[in-house]
């Protein structure tokens, strides 16, 4: 059947008739998984692969099945750990734990391990089996590196994508949290400095990988930044907060030339300070007070669409900083980027800003909740 023929197929079927579909086909492709397993492991059993002219199982397997090197290496460090614990194959068929994560697990287990093991890693997503596969493991040591690796995409490095907006960004400031990528500094680039770090900033133009190793303390910290910044989910752009806000703590340089600047004002109002006459000084206007609304100013009488930073923190609180949209089996979403504020009664509709009625949503359950209240097309 063609692709075009497929999708015609597919076209006739109901949502529940999809999904039943695809259960079938996850199934019936973990079974045969299962199957390739037990034949490989018949396979080096019998030295089969050496009669039919391979060097080795690994051979057999990119040469005679096209598997990729990556892929042979799973199966067949799956195929062996299933053949020496019994326990990993029963978990393995009653779908309890994927082949990949089997392939990972194959490498810490032992015969004193292997039971405590298989009860860890039942039930557990790939992330989770690594972490603990990790612990059983000393961490070797990473030097910690800086190198260039490219020229700057001509599109913009930064994902600007639609997933939209960023939950803390204060209204209706809407560039609040826009993190600039570029972390040099023109005084840097300016100094002539012949240091290696120094030679890497002076080149914006270029992209380059930043290596090391961290502690646990601080992945998990970096995870709550990742939350608490949402639409700024990437590392470049999160680091280069911290960074800039270091220095602007920090740096001698910075510190120095805001001084100099406090002096200058200073300076200037002390040489154009003149008595102010009480009775020239008249009241802002409305007019005024239109052109320079301060922040949760109503520019108009009426409701404001703004949502005070106190209550968004009480719902993302509340809501542990995911998105809160749960299907009909009960399954809620994992999301914890591009997180927005949503109204369960739409604002449009009289909706109010209270905890009760506010909730996060990650932006595709925000856009798919106003499309069922019809409030969208997209």
């Amino acid at each position: 059947m063609t692709t075009k023929e497929m999708e015609t197929v597919l076209a006739k079927l109901s949502n529940h008739e999809i999904i039943r579909r695809g259960d079938r086909a996850v199934r019936c492709r973990h079974e045969l998984a299962i199957e390739i397993l037990d034949c490989l492991v018949e396979i080096e059993g019998r030295s089969i692969f050496l009669k039919e002219g391979y060097s080795s199982l690994f051979d057999y397997c990119t040469r005679r099945w096209h598997y990729s090197p990556p892929k042979a290496g799973r199966f067949i460090a799956a195929a062996r750990c299933i053949k020496n614990f019994s326990a990993v194959r029963n978990l393995l068929s009653q779908r309890r734990i994927t082949l990949c994560g089997v392939s990972r697990i194959a490498g810490i287990l032992t015969d004193e391990n292997a039971d405590r093991i298989v009860r860890e890693v039942s039930g557990k997503k790939y992330v989770e089996i690594e972490k603990i596969v990790a612990s059983f493991k000393i961490a070797p040591k990473t030097r910690e590196s800086i190198r260039p690796i490219g020229l700057q995409d001509p599109a913009g490095g930064r994902d600007r994508s639609a997933d939209h907006e960023d939950l803390f960004r204060p209204n209706p400031t809407p560039e609040h949290y826009q993190i600039e990528s570029d972390i040099t500094d023109d005084r840097a680039a300016q100094s002539g400095g012949n240091s290696p770090v120094e030679h890497l900033i002076q080149r914006p133009g270029h992209r380059y990988e930043i290596r090391f190793s961290a502690s646990e303390e601080f992945r998990r910290d970096l995870g709550r930044a990742k939350t608490v910044c949402s639409r700024s989910w990437n590392l470049e752009a999160i680091l280069g907060r911290a960074i800039k806000d270091l220095l602007e703590k920090r740096d001698p340089e910075r510190k120095e030339a805001r001084r100099k600047k406090r002096e200058a004002r200073k300076q200037e109002k002390s040489r154009g300070r003149s008595p102010v006459n009480p009775a020239t000084v008249s009241e802002p206007t409305a007019k005024d007070e239109k052109k320079t609304p301060g922040r949760g100013t109503q520019t108009s009488p009426g409701r404001s669409r703004h949502i005070p930073d106190q209550l968004r923190d009480a719902v993302f609180t509340r809501d542990e900083g995911r998105c809160t949209y749960t299907s009909s089996l009960g399954i809620r979403c994992d999301a914890t980027a591009h997180l927005q504020i949503d109204h369960i009664t739409p604002y449009c509709r009289g909706g109010e800003h209270s905890v009760d009625n506010l909730r996060i949503l990650c932006g595709k359950h925000n856009r798919l909740a106003a499309r069922e209240m019809s409030l969208t097309n997209r």
